[in-house]
């Protein structure tokens, strides 16, 4: 049973997400990760491979989020760059 998607506009982008989580629901999401593992252990799936569905289902639940960590990284390199006196400092 796969539950409907919702469209793209619904979704909350990951600083609304995070700056609007409701500290009441933050136990059934827990209880939701339980159940879901519990799922995956019951039909043998390794752990790697039920973390990675999960972070997969966070990437498609989350737009920009990809994209905002690809900039993060982005970032971190060049900084790393210039404080190794390998690319100058505009």
């Amino acid at each position: 049973m796969t539950l409907p998607e919702k469209p793209a506009a619904a979704r909350p982008s990951v600083a609304e997400a995070g700056a609007s989580v409701d500290v009441v629901s933050v136990p059934k999401m827990h209880r939701l990760l339980d159940q879901a593992a519990q799922l995956a252990a019951g039909a043998g799936l390794p752990p790697d491979a039920f973390a990675g569905l999960a972070w997969q289902a966070c990437l498609r639940a989350f737009p920009g989020l990809a994209e905002q960590m690809a900039n993060a990284r982005f970032d971190a390199a060049l900084e790393g760059l210039r404080n190794s006196g390998r690319l100058a400092k505009a």
